[in-house]
């Protein structure tokens, strides 16, 4: 679930999905920025620049959007597990059948596919293309939505979640019909969003996400002023399709820039739509097989045992929150430079250059390890503190907090492995190879099937988290190997100073923040049962630990700490030399 959940990110990076327990500037041309010199005294190269530039836009603008996407489950939790846990549940069959449609195919078949037009003679056959697509994702949507609508209650009750109460049930069941129509916004939303990164516009596409969150929150505000009477327990679901119009809203700045005018054309007979379903196929296979075990591991949860009288609602919650919480750096990090990469690495792969598609490569990884790697290991051990202070309002109970709080530290083990696997998905998708991360996908469910099955039951929730886990990592691990084998050597040495670097500041973080909280913890001003307490230990014990952690990668002289700093002083109008 942590590293899917598409809807959560909106970006639609995840081409090959997981299991998902119920899962601004414009820059047309991204110019060089001064980054000074390196200690040899040359220049560093543009692409480095150009990569760590695009990288740190897609973060920046990301960061929004994570915020807003926080905000909004802050807003869902309060109403309690009651209503919380349906609506989740009820954003999964629309969220399932987007990304089995379209949105997995934004890096696997869009992308690189719209790239080959990305060329300014070629801006009108590109234009066609995009909008053909979007008019018939348009109209399979509208057919979809309706459909939907007859087979909902049979498919929620007896498949999705069978272990909630029959209000919950029925509650799960409303939200989803009408959720589901916003699939008339998102689809087309993410064939622009793609047509708009093979542009190298990444501004408006990062900025456009919060807009969903945003609609979700407006819904459940105006839903709470009418009240009950008034239906205003829809307000969330409404919220879903204010917010899906407004993420397409927001794309328009970024289409205008690129002069892609909404053309009313539906021309099926482009060669183009060919070589997307050719690269489209295996990914599409592959979400089929995703859909039955996003599903699995949905029921599964709302029938895990625990304490209280709804289990599997409480457990169902847990994992939704602490994948938020999991998606909040993945999303900011690994998303941005797989989204920063892709282009690039296209361009090389075109030219059959592996060195410098293996050079950009372990660049991604080396700016992934130097950001995923403290994300993990601080979500970890600030993991209640953190939850308590986002989560616990409203109907949120302390039970509630305690139980995410364990989802969000099983999960996060797995956030350096993603950022390394969002990048192998965009280094073989540069290489028009979309069916290796698709059987690789189908021999991680089995990893995945290996934990969960035998200990769901016993166990309970924390065994669904570890499945997920250990069938996300597995993933990049094994197309790793894959790569290496495809394009020789990927001269991983060369990036093992960087990570023991990582690894000792990483270390000295986790010491501080775990020994300030056990000072914490004898202090009645931090305690956690209030929010002033929560407020200040999270303040405190994480402003310190950043301290100390970024100033352990500049003590040991991390390269790549100073070529994003360079990018964010120049952002502000400032020249920073590394």
């Amino acid at each position: 679930m942590a590293k899917d959940s598409i809807e959560e990110s909106k970006t639609g990076m995840e081409a090959v999905p997981v299991v998902n327990a119920g899962t601004a500037g414009t820059t047309p041309e991204l110019s060089a920025i001064p980054l000074g010199e390196s200690a040899a005294g040359e220049t560093l190269p543009g692409e480095r620049q150009h990569i760590v530039k695009s990288a740190t836009l897609v973060m920046l603008g990301n960061l929004g959007s994570s915020v807003m996407g926080m905000v909004r489950q802050q807003v869902v939790a309060s109403f309690g597990q009651g209503i919380a846990s349906p609506f989740l549940s009820a954003i999964t069959p629309a969220q399932t059948f987007n990304d089995f449609l379209i949105n997995g195919s934004i890096n696997g078949a869009l992308v690189p596919t719209f790239n080959d037009y990305a060329e300014p003679e070629k801006r009108e056959q590109l234009r066609r293309l995009v909008f053909t697509i979007v008019n018939l994702v348009f109209l399979i949507m509208l057919v979809s939505a309706i459909v939907f609508l007859f087979i909902a209650p049979w498919f929620i009750n007896n498949i999705q979640v069978p272990g909630y109460t029959p209000q919950e049930k029925l509650l799960t069941t409303q939200f989803a019909r009408i959720i589901f129509f916003s699939l008339l916004a998102l689809g087309p939303f993410a064939v622009l969003q793609a047509a708009l990164f093979a542009r190298k516009e990444f501004g408006w596409p990062a900025v456009a996400t919060a807009a969903y969150h945003i609609g979700i929150i407006i819904g459940a505000i105006v839903g709470a002023l009418v009240g009950n009477h008034y239906l205003g327990q829809y307000g969330l679901a409404f919220g879903v399709l204010l917010g899906a119009a407004g993420e397409i809203a927001l794309l328009l700045p970024g289409l205008r820039n690129q002069r892609l005018r909404y053309m009313f054309v539906l021309d099926l007979k482009q060669p183009a739509l060919r070589r997307i379903l050719n690269l489209y196929k295996w990914i599409a296979l592959s979400f089929l097989v995703s859909a039955f075990f996003i599903i699995l591991d949905q029921s599964l949860a709302t029938r895990t045992p625990g304490a209280g009288s709804d289990p599997g609602a409480a457990n169902y919650l847990a994992m939704r929150l602490s994948t938020t919480l999991i998606q909040f750096p993945a999303g900011l990090v690994a998303t941005a430079l797989s989204v920063a990469v892709l282009p690039t690495l296209t361009e090389h792969a075109r030219a059959i250059d592996n060195e410098r598609f293996k050079k950009t490569l372990l660049l991604g990884f080396r700016l992934g390890l130097l950001l995923m790697i403290p994300a993990a290991a601080g979500l970890m051990v600030l993991g209640l503190p953190i939850v308590s202070l986002l989560y616990q309002h409203g109907r949120f109970t302390a039970h509630n907090a305690q139980l995410t709080s364990l989802a969000l530290a099983l999960y996060a083990f797995q956030l350096p492995f993603v950022a390394i696997d969002q990048l192998l998905l965009s280094a073989f998708y540069a290489r028009k190879n979309t069916i290796t991360p698709v059987i690789v996908g189908f021999v991680c469910y089995g990893s995945y099937l290996a934990v969960a099955l035998p200990f769901w039951q016993t166990v309970g929730m924390p065994a669904l988290v570890v499945a997920n886990t250990v069938q996300n990592s597995l993933h990049a691990v094994i197309l790793l190997v894959l790569l290496r084998m495809t394009i020789g050597p990927l001269r991983l040495r060369e990036i093992v100073s960087a990570f023991l670097k990582i690894s000792a500041a990483t270390i000295a973080m986790v010491a501080v923040a775990w020994g300030l909280q056990v000072l914490f913890g004898h202090i009645r001003l931090f305690s956690l049962n209030h929010l002033t307490g929560q407020f200040l230990t999270v303040l405190v014990s994480g402003l310190i630990a950043v301290g100390v952690y970024v100033s352990g990668v500049l003590l040991l002289r991390v390269e790549e700490v100073g070529m994003m700093k360079g990018i964010v002083m120049a952002k502000l109008g400032r020249r920073s030399t590394l």
